[in-house]
């Protein structure tokens, strides 16, 4: 684990739990908010009901602060850079961060609170940037497509090359030369740690959409991240496995134990055949019942000695 560890973490809104009767109740629900650190280990989650909850003495209280500062708790003042969404970036969050050590940059909404008009309003032409900076926090604005806001404490309005692959109409390709501010190319970067988990996660869902039980998909939202990371470990520990073959063995394994441990006490058939399917097991004559009958072992445990459920 301490191979894995990066002085980079990222932090993200990824997964709604519980929407039920958002639309007669604004601004309720369970959402889920996950960090992870490069590569792409997901580092912890936090649960929220979108209460605003008093957190650092603030007054009054910013709930995607709160947010950052919760799953951010043990490790502030440790000189840890982290990279946010404009969901949650804010001026205030920065001078926060900088009295805890604590660097960070992000996308920003040009309207949060204490930002420049000219960030707000202002126009520019393509390839253009304007900055301003106030201590350590700078807060640029550039023109691509359209307009990104960027706020950084580790970085400036330098804009730097990098080299794209463009396809051609008759198959060749051609490396072109983009010009973008170091903190988008940075961001875009680092950002991509949850992002990269999510997508992987999704080709093996586990939270069933039918399931109204909230508590249930929480679980096995857990869960599958907990595999998740297992994999990620798995891997940089010189792993081969692919993440299917890995989730395939996992399962396995675990079905195994469960067996072994449960039935180990029965003259029962290999493990592997009880995870597959079930095989009735012979029944030796009594005085009332000569004629020789069988039992499904497995479907057997469901009942007590007196034959009760």
């Amino acid at each position: 684990m301490c191979q894995l560890m990066n002085p980079y973490y990222c932090i993200k809104e990824d997964w709604a739990a519980n929407n039920t009767y958002q639309k007669r109740e604004p601004g309720s629900g369970l959402n889920s908010i996950s960090y992870a650190n490069l590569p792409v280990v997901i580092f912890g989650i936090a649960l929220f009901t979108q209460e605003r909850i008093c957190h650092c003495g603030m007054n009054p209280p910013i709930n995607t602060t709160n947010i950052v500062m919760t799953l951010l708790e043990d490790l502030l003042d440790k000189g840890y850079c982290v990279t946010l969404d404009n969901f949650y970036t804010s001026p205030e969050l920065a001078e926060l961060l900088l009295s805890h050590r604590t660097d960070f940059y992000g996308t920003l909404r040009p309207n949060r609170i204490s930002v420049h008009e000219e960030i707000k309003k202002g126009t520019l032409k393509k390839g253009e940037i304007v900055g301003f900076k106030k201590g350590k926090i700078c807060v640029m604005k550039y023109m691509d497509k359209k307009p990104i806001s960027i706020l950084s404490t580790v970085h400036n309005t330098v804009i730097v090359e990098q080299d794209k692959k463009r396809k051609k109409t008759h198959g060749k390709s051609e490396r072109i030369v983009s010009k973008k501010p170091q903190a988008i190319i940075d961001y875009n970067l680092t950002m991509g740690g949850v992002d990269k988990a999510n997508q992987c996660l999704s080709y093996y869902p586990t939270v069933r959409n039918q399931q109204k039980k909230y508590y249930l998909k929480i679980f096995r939202q857990i869960l599958n991240q907990s595999v998740w990371n297992s994999f990620v470990l798995y891997k940089n520990n010189g792993g081969t496995m692919s993440h299917l073959d890995f989730r395939l063995q996992l399962v396995e394994e675990l079905a195994k134990i469960y067996v072994e441990s449960k039935h180990s006490s029965q003259n029962t058939t290999s493990s592997d055949s009880l995870t597959g399917r079930h095989f009735p097991s012979r029944i030796q004559p009594t005085q009332k019942k000569k004629a020789p009958t069988k039992i499904c072992i497995v479907c057997s445990q469901k009942f007590n000695e007196k034959g009760q459920r």
